[in-house]
């Protein structure tokens, strides 16, 4: 009788995929890291190597991971790059704060020497009671008496949704002990705002850095402006270095009829534009003034050239710092870092490089149209009133009693911002 042949093959043919079956999980498993490996490039493969050798060994046991992060904050540095930086695990949390505009802790300004200045506004502090005046004694159980802000600011701060013990002292002498939980908190990115000019409604906005809430937070002063009668502003982007591209793209819209704000140029990936969206320009025709000083950098001046370059500002003050490159960043979970890397330059409308701080090829930075020069004693009391937070409404009566000295501090003499009031009063029409 004539057998079936495929039946007659078939332990044979189950046996040589046996056999390659074998040969794949062996492949895997020992020929497939070799292969891998044997790809890369040969400076990754002596990177790899040398790290092998030192983990394994160096005389004195070495974390793996604390090697790996000291070889690549060595490869940074070797950059002699100003701008490119390696961020360790320990200032994670803070390179994400300062980039969202958004910081984690419990919701309280406070002075140099600790004291509650007031809550903000929906916090969790001001949920649970704490008030202007109030001193910290305790904080989860430790003796914070003689700590001072920084000390106290380390202290409150921590992981979101995490709690935080306090004992504070009121003003009347009462003593409270109250558990908060940390959540975001606003950095305040948009500092003073105010109308210098009631009568010709010239208006004064200080933007202090770029995070992703700085947008929100300035269309909520320029609201609070409009309401006062704003005619004309003083865009203020003095001892402003920088920060997310995007804030500051979304406020040179604000004036402009869409159309380019700047070019990021790669090398990488050749010229990206960025452009404006003529929707979002609420304030288009707004006379406007836009003060630099030799600290205004990156994307102060991408907005600062856009605006000029565009036809909608003039500029005061001093020559701007020159940075005109931006970074990329790139996050390492499994290695709990981050590395931050020159990766091309900015281009202003009419294509000119800012940078001036990477090669003697560039000549960067921004020439004010009006030069003014202050002193150092003038420079330092614009920073110090800058760097003010004045309470919402519903604190400023307590304020007022409890830090008569704060309070009542005049705006210093600002030599820039006189120049600018008087370009905005004479170029106004008489109403």
């Amino acid at each position: 009788m004539q057998r079936n042949s495929a039946w007659f093959h078939l332990p044979s043919l189950l046996f040589g995929a046996f056999l390659a079956a074998v040969g794949i999980l062996l492949t895997q498993s020992f020929l497939g890291p070799t292969i891998v490996e044997l790809s890369r490039p040969e400076e990754e493969q002596m990177l790899a190597l040398v790290h092998r050798r030192l983990a394994e060994d160096y005389a004195i046991p070495q974390d793996p991971q604390w090697l790996m992060q000291r070889g690549v904050d060595g490869m940074i540095q070797s950059l002699e790059d100003p701008y490119s930086t390696f961020i360790g695990p320990e200032d994670m949390r803070r390179f994400h704060e300062d980039s969202s505009g958004m910081l984690v802790g419990i919701g309280v300004m406070m002075d140099g020497n600790g004291t509650v200045l007031y809550p903000q506004p929906g916090g969790n502090a001001e949920k649970l009671g704490l008030r202007p005046g109030d001193i910290f004694l305790s904080i989860n159980g430790e003796d914070v008496r003689n700590e001072v802000m920084d000390q106290l600011r380390e202290r409150l701060r921590g992981e979101p949704g995490s709690s935080v013990t306090l004992e504070l002292q009121h003003v009347d002498g009462e003593r409270t002990t109250v558990t908060i939980e940390r959540g975001s908190v606003p950095t305040l990115t948009v500092g003073d705002v105010r109308l210098l000019d009631r009568e010709s409604g010239i208006g004064h906005i200080h933007v202090r850095s770029f995070a992703r809430s700085t947008i929100d937070e300035f269309d909520r002063a320029m609201l609070r402006l409009d309401e006062m009668g704003l005619r004309a502003l003083v865009l203020d982007l003095r001892w402003n270095i920088g920060g997310q591209l995007d804030a500051a793209v979304d406020i040179a819209s604000r004036f402009l009829p869409g159309g380019l704000i700047c070019t990021l140029q790669s090398r990488v990936n050749g010229p990206s534009s960025r452009y404006g969206n003529a929707e979002d320009a609420t304030h288009l025709g707004l006379p406007l003034v836009v003060l630099i000083n030799e600290w205004s950098a990156s994307g102060s001046e991408v907005l600062a050239a856009a605006l000029r370059e565009r036809g909608a500002a003039v500029l005061v003050g001093q020559r701007t710092y020159g940075k005109g490159v931006y970074q990329e960043v790139f996050d390492f979970p499994t290695g709990s870092f981050a590395i931050k890397f020159t990766a091309g330059y900015y281009l202003t409308p009419r294509g000119k490089i800012l940078e001036d701080h990477l090669g003697d090829q560039f000549a960067g930075g921004l020439e004010p149209d009006l030069a003014v020069a202050h002193t150092p004693e003038e420079e330092a009391s614009i920073k110090a009133w800058q760097g003010r937070n004045p309470p919402p409404q519903r604190y400023r009566e307590e304020y007022e009693r409890l830090f008569p000295v704060a309070a009542n501090v005049a705006p210093p003499k600002d030599s820039s911002l006189e120049v600018a009031h008087r370009l905005l009063a004479e170029a106004l029409p008489p109403q």
